[in-house]
């Protein structure tokens, strides 16, 4: 299925990106996403060796390359880039009470034939892919959870840069993106997922997650439409 084309435009230090037109919208929905790069940040997802190279998100893999094009754009462009990563003491006391459904899924993590869950304090699964390797300009968040804000320091740390919008990339998007991207809404963020920086165990999931944000919590387009304007911003900081 083909996805739908984004009008997404740059005018006068804002970037704007037009929702899809529907017939009977839910409420909320309709108005375009209005984002100034330097109060926004692009949040990084979960980009971490193990979740690239574990089969069941395969799928992540893909989207390396897309991330990669795109970070030095939002860079030049005065976008804060974060990395959030899941990351976890060796004894896996802050992965969740044993026997809760969080703590299932963080033990199920664990490779057949391993010993140590991938994700703990020093394993190198648990490094972020050295493609999208943090630049000293990054802010990198580490948490135990779904959602990058639970137990973080991520939303203080966007606080004290004024930033209003998030542009969100990487994985799973059913459950760390959206889940993030929830608690963003939540915290009056707006947020804009990107369709080809997002990927998720199957197409189907990551579709009925993109239409679930774009319906009800964000607005969602392809990269290379972001960076068109993209591209316009950078040169108008450039020259101002």
């Amino acid at each position: 299925m083909s996805e739908p084309i984004r009008e997404v435009l740059f005018k006068n230090g804002v970037i704007s990106v037009q929702p899809l037109s529907l017939e009977q919208p839910p409420p909320g929905m309709g108005s375009p996403l209005q984002l100034v790069p330097g109060r926004t940040a692009l949040i990084v997802v979960d980009v971490q060796r193990h979740f690239t190279e574990a089969p069941p998100f395969a799928a992540m893999r893909n989207i390396i390359s897309h991330i990669s094009h795109l970070l030095p754009y939002a860079r030049a462009a005065g976008i804060t880039v974060v990395h959030v990563k899941s990351e976890f003491k060796p004894e896996m006391g802050d992965a969740g009470r044993p026997g809760s459904r969080t703590r299932q899924m963080m033990d199920g993590l664990v490779w057949d034939g391993e010993t140590q869950n991938p994700l703990v304090h020093g394993s190198p699964l648990a490094e972020i892919v050295a493609e999208l390797a943090p630049l000293p300009s990054d802010v990198v968040v580490t948490k135990t959870r779904f959602s990058g804000f639970w137990g973080t320091n991520l939303h203080d740390v966007l606080s004290e840069r004024a930033i209003q919008t998030l542009i969100f990339t990487g994985g799973t998007t059913t459950v760390c993106v959206e889940s993030t991207l929830r608690d963003a809404v939540f915290l009056e963020y707006n947020a804009l997922a990107l369709s080809d920086c997002t990927a998720d165990m199957n197409l189907e999931l990551h579709e009925s997650a993109l239409a679930r944000i774009e319906l009800f919590f964000g607005w969602v387009c392809r990269s290379d439409e972001l960076i068109t304007a993209l591209v316009l911003a950078a040169d108008e900081k450039a020259t101002s």
